[in-house]
């Protein structure tokens, strides 16, 4: 890790710290850890086949009186790419970034169950990719023209987030992750033909992250949160 991105880190565990500090009975502390299945639309693979991980810690703050509707920051180390494993085309990237998701939340305070609607920022800072083409062409298979343009090192992605309560502090949790913008451009491709046969074309296509991810959340300070809600006569948070 360069020490840009060590800073850029640094700089949103401290934010976290802050607002966890600022009023540890308001703000909830969490830490998680996950998968992430993840695969990148534009690249001709298909399939949520590449693993990787999803871990870091977030506060979570509510917006209202009644406490059912949350904002949450977090700051993550966010493992993502692709990967196709079908002979000939043996295509294998990981993609290493620190991520910032900001999510809106609603929670059914009855049920347990909270829905959420956000934005992540992510900054890559490594990157391993492996084309796995054959060394001789083969005729119609997809094939990129070299060389190609480089990830951008910024990505903005809409969040989808579903959670619920599986035993006390511990949170079981759903999320879906898609690039708005595409996160490498222009990567032409061709159908393995020689430039001058008369089959032979071209094209171009844009990358875009595609994400499931499954993650455990622990709530740090779940008790403080259910002592304030009796104290102001609401339901258990």
């Amino acid at each position: 890790m360069n020490k840009s991105m060590f800073r850029f880190l640094v700089i949103g565990f401290f934010l976290i710290t802050i607002g966890f500090s600022a009023n540890c009975q308001i703000f909830k502390g969490m830490v998680m850890a996950g998968a992430n299945f993840a695969q990148m639309n534009g690249d001709q693979t298909y399939g949520f086949n590449k693993i990787g991980l999803n871990a870091g810690a977030g506060v979570m703050a509510p917006l209202n009186e009644k406490r059912n509707f949350l904002m949450s920051l977090e700051v993550l180390y966010n493992e993502l790419g692709a990967k196709e494993s079908k002979d000939p085309f043996k295509y294998n990237t990981k993609l290493q970034y620190v991520s910032i998701p900001v999510i809106a939340h609603f929670e059914d305070r009855r049920g347990g169950l909270t829905f959420g609607l956000g934005l992540q920022y992510s900054r890559l800072f490594q990157v391993n990719e492996d084309w796995g083409l054959p060394v001789k062409p083969i005729q119609y298979m997809d094939r990129p023209i070299f060389p190609v343009n480089d990830f951008k090192r910024d990505d903005i992605s809409l969040i989808l987030d579903f959670r619920f309560r599986v035993w006390e502090k511990l949170k079981l949790n759903f999320r879906y992750q898609y690039s708005i913008v595409p996160i490498r451009e222009d990567v032409a491709y061709n159908n393995s033909f020689a430039p001058e046969h008369m089959d032979y074309f071209t094209w171009k296509r844009d990358f875009y992250h595609n994400v499931l991810s499954l993650r455990l959340i622990y709530v740090i300070n779940e008790r403080s949160s259910r002592e304030l809600d009796r104290n102001i006569n609401r339901d258990s948070y």
